[in-house]
């Protein structure tokens, strides 16, 4: 009798900093587990690679554990490779088992039992390196600001200085985790001006720890969440197109386009709904002020489900101060989900010399080894 479990691995602090996780809803981080075993199958694939051990239980019953120990992408930039451990090999995993009766887990490190040697550990939030004293933002020839790297550099956007989209307020900030949920579910009229029924459909998605939400299914991130997810992005310029292409390292690796040819805002009532709307932008000043318009209603255009309609309308401001600096501002307005128009928004820092990830999601979040 075999039981199969899934383990993963990448936890930094309480939540992981991982691509498609839908942690907080699958494991229990207030509990451990320590498993040892010889390892008989690795799958490699985003957004989750996986190493597969027999462990004996006390009950003489052998268990096929399914170790989940990050993503292939944040692995080989790391230095690890499919090869770094291999079948046969002893291993030693300590983790977070899951909630309920799933049977899985969540692996802090793996560690090789021939050599006592930690091959994968809990890898803590990275960031990019700001530089001693910010450099001016680069510009174009006539002036004005470039939203990519220098000429001859390279680069793209990285960190977000924020988890998910809050109105912007005086009061006391508003305890989240990582994925957008509530430390105490009282504070969900802090949020948004939510109508009642977007109040409770924004409850029930935090009640459930985000466990329906999209993104971790590969689907693309709408709206602000395209700057908030793992891997970052960057902007296009195609100046004598007169549009700039969002391109995103994360989710199924999709992109936008920013249409600055002087069309006029909006879109037709024929037009097709999409996962980014349809986004027409102009210069003010040294601020690219953009209106999106045209979503559908099958994603969450935010970290920890704030609900919205297809009146969704955006107003997003981007600038940059200073070479290492983006920041992003975003007016919400949707008159069928809020009671009003209300803004938010967080800086982003750039991640010099670089080129932006090549990740692509491949839909196997939701595997669940358990018969």
């Amino acid at each position: 009798m075999f039981k199969f479990v899934a383990l993963s691995l990448g936890l930094a602090a309480s939540v992981p900093v991982a691509a498609q996780d839908a942690f907080s809803a699958t494991y229990d981080n207030t509990r451990q587990v320590t498993l040892k075993g010889p390892i008989t199958r690795i799958e490699w694939a985003n957004p989750h690679a996986y190493v597969f051990l027999n462990v004996a239980g006390a009950d003489k019953i052998v268990e096929n554990w399914a170790v989940q120990i990050g993503n292939p992408l944040d692995l080989e930039r790391d230095g690890w490779k499919r090869s770094t451990v291999k079948i046969g090999d002893v291993v030693t995993v300590d983790g977070y088992p899951a909630r309920g009766d799933a049977l899985q887990a969540f692996a802090k490190s793996v560690t090789l039992a021939r050599t006592g040697a930690k091959v994968f550990t809990a890898a803590p939030k990275r960031t990019a390196a700001a530089a001693a004293a910010p450099a001016p933002a680069p510009r174009w020839p006539d002036g004005q600001v470039r939203l990519g790297p220098p000429p001859g550099k390279k680069g793209y956007w990285g960190t977000p200085t924020a988890s998910a989209l809050v109105e912007r307020t005086s009061g006391p900030v508003i305890s989240m985790n990582g994925e957008g949920l509530l430390k105490n579910i009282s504070d969900a009229d802090r949020v948004a001006p939510m109508q009642p029924w977007a109040k409770a459909i924004y409850e029930y998605r935090q009640r459930r720890l985000l466990q329906d939400d999209p993104f971790t299914r590969c689907l693309p991130p709408g709206g602000p969440r395209q700057f908030q997810t793992p891997h970052g992005f960057q902007f296009v310029e195609q100046r004598e197109l007169g549009r700039i292409l969002v391109l995103l390292g994360g989710g199924d690796r999709n992109w936008r386009i920013i249409y600055t040819d002087g069309r006029p805002a909006g879109q037709g009532d024929d037009a097709v709904l999409t996962y980014y709307g349809t986004s027409v932008g102009k210069w003010e000043k040294d601020t690219l002020v953009v209106d999106v318009a045209g979503f559908n209603e099958r994603f969450w255009f935010t970290n920890g489900g704030l609900p919205h309609t297809e009146a969704l309308h955006l107003t997003e401001r981007f600038s940059r101060p200073d070479l290492n600096t983006l920041k992003y501002e975003v007016t919400v307005d949707d008159p069928r989900t809020y009671t009003r128009p209300w803004t938010g928004g967080w800086n982003i820092q750039w991640v010099p010399d670089q080129d932006i990830p090549e990740y692509f999601c491949e839909d196997n979040a939701e595997t669940t080894f358990v018969r």
